[in-house]
């Protein structure tokens, strides 16, 4: 695959793709967030799957930043 810049199509899809989930978890996040505030979910289990996608977001981020990366063997 042709690459340029230290980067190729097919790594910045990959992300790209990362970055959506990374938009989609926050916005399950925001959800349960809500529903605990409204008291139609118990706060143990709102905090319980918060921290795990907080946790999810964190091992993400370093696979996306491996994406990301410029790398000097592709210029």
């Amino acid at each position: 695959m042709k690459s340029k810049h230290g980067l190729s199509q097919y790594r910045l899809n990959y992300a790209k793709g990362y970055a959506q989930s990374f938009l989609e978890t926050v916005h399950k996040i925001e959800v349960m967030f809500q529903l605990s505030e409204q008291g139609a979910i118990e706060s143990d289990i709102a905090e319980r799957y918060i921290s795990g996608n907080i946790a999810e977001l964190d091992r993400n981020w370093d696979y996306f930043k491996s994406y990301i990366e410029q790398r000097e063997d592709m210029r």
